[in-house]
């Protein structure tokens, strides 16, 4: 005679076994939809990561032998042929509260070559004056200008994400932040500031002419002049003798 736990064991262990064997399937399924799910998250992030890499911008001003010439020179990690917009302003109205008044003394574009640009800038006209001293009293521009230049170098205008090294990285009359336009674009911006004075010359003309004045001796018209008296009379015998 058999005995009857013996008939009832299998049946009980098929049923665990499969149970058991199911639950491992499922849980090897989840693992498997974790790490594709993990996967195509990291796939979608690269991208954004290269969009959002810190970008570095410097830039030094140096003065040179020849007045109102700087020479500009910088660094950037941007890629070759990154146009830059070099710019010195002065402002001229810093206290009015009708808004800053300024004047663009001089600009030029460069280019990024091999992580590095160069360029000058020439702040006075030919008069060697600024350009906003000869136009100054024909506008009525009553003007406090500062006795600091700002100089610039900005890059284009973009849509993506921008990251720099430091969001702080301003010392002293240095510093590189990130602008924004009207319209919500970002872009790059160093500065540097230099204390440069107003140059020296004849920005207003005197009102009135300059005169000379020409000192004339006159004489009087009614002063007399001495006459020498004339006669027909023959002259002595002696006289015609000298």
């Amino acid at each position: 005679m058999s005995d009857p736990l013996c008939d009832r064991s299998p049946y009980p262990l098929r049923e665990f076994t499969m149970k058991g064997f199911q639950k491992i399937l499922r849980l090897c399924a989840s693992s498997t939809l974790i790490a594709v799910l993990v996967f195509c998250t990291g796939c979608t992030a690269i991208p954004f990561y290269s969009q959002t890499a810190k970008t570095e911008l410097s830039m030094q001003v140096e003065s040179t032998r020849d007045p109102g010439i700087y020479q500009v020179t910088g660094r950037s990690n941007l890629p070759n042929q990154t146009r830059l917009t070099i710019q010195a302003i002065r402002n001229l109205q810093p206290n009015s509260q009708s808004g800053q008044s300024y004047s663009i003394l001089a600009q030029t574009e460069v280019k990024v070559e091999q992580g590095k640009w160069q360029t000058s800038l020439n702040l006075l006209q030919q008069d060697k004056l600024e350009a906003w001293q000869k136009t100054a009293k024909a506008l009525n521009l009553k003007s406090e200008p500062e006795k600091q230049v700002r100089f610039l170098a900005v890059t284009e205008p973009t849509e993506n994400s921008i990251g720099i090294q430091s969001q702080s990285t301003a010392t002293g009359n240095q510093g590189t932040s990130i602008q924004f336009t009207a319209d919500g674009r970002s872009y790059l911006q160093a500065e540097q500031v230099l204390s440069i004075e107003l140059p020296r010359g004849n920005i207003i003309a005197s009102e009135k002419p300059a005169q000379t004045v020409v000192k004339v001796a006159v004489q009087s018209i009614n002063q007399t002049k001495e006459t020498k008296s004339q006669t027909d009379a023959e002259l002595p015998t002696q006289a015609w003798m000298r």
